[in-house]
């Protein structure tokens, strides 16, 4: 996929022509090896970064070398968007690279530049809000799933957000059942053997990150 269609599907560029705004706002592509750290934990954020190929993970990296995974980011995505928004612009978590990625970098403050039209101006910082507010809903979600002890109800919560985001009960998920289990705070054992047992309940049915969720067995399974 040409660089222009990933910047016209990026939330920044919502409602306006990517190929022609990209090119007033001056910014340049940036690449990056597979399992670098591309955004250190406490770093400043002074830049916008549209992920253009590859996929990266903002994690917290402790000192016996695991990580807790708060996100996985995919081409469209703003990488550390919502930190570069933030008054001290000091990232809380690490963004590292799966593999080789590319990306269109700018400056934050040229969204604000007095050179740029004001209607565009405006438009882009508006597309920003909306960016922040999403990463608020994400956040809300996770925090929803993680408030509950068991491994069965936390499954739920997280598969039901993600259906009721797609719009439909079959889906796709960003991540592999290590990524998955990282993400819910779950021994990877225990994730399969529960969504094992779900399916053999008839409540899902999933093959790798392709899940489909049975909405007349979901009754009553939350509280269990």
């Amino acid at each position: 996929m040409e660089d222009c269609e990933i910047l016209a599907g990026c939330v920044l560029f919502r409602g306006l022509e990517a190929d022609r705004v990209a090119p007033l706002l001056g910014g340049r592509r940036e690449e990056y090896p597979a399992n670098r750290v591309v955004i250190q934990e406490g770093e400043r954020v002074d830049r916008l970064e549209v992920l253009l190929s590859g996929a990266m993970r903002a994690v917290r990296l402790d000192a016996d070398g695991s990580e807790f995974l708060y996100q996985q980011l995919n081409p469209g995505y703003l990488v550390a968007g919502e930190v570069a928004c933030t008054p001290r612009r000091t990232s809380p978590y690490a963004v590292r690279t799966l593999e080789c990625c590319t990306t269109w970098s700018i400056p934050v403050d040229r969204l604000s530049d007095p050179a740029l039209p004001p209607e565009l101006r405006l438009a882009l910082l508006g597309n920003l809000l909306h960016f922040v507010g999403n990463q608020n809903i994400r956040k809300y979600y996770k925090i929803d799933a993680l408030s509950v002890k068991s491994a069965r109800q936390r499954i739920l919560k997280y598969l039901t957000a993600q259906a009721g985001r797609s719009g439909s009960t079959t889906f796709t998920i960003p991540f592999d059942r290590e990524a998955m289990a990282n993400y819910l705070c779950l021994n990877r054992s225990v994730l399969s053997h529960t969504l094992k047992e779900l399916e053999g309940e008839g409540v899902l049915t999933f093959r790798k990150n392709r899940f489909t969720l049975f909405s007349e067995k979901l009754s009553g399974q939350h509280t269990r």
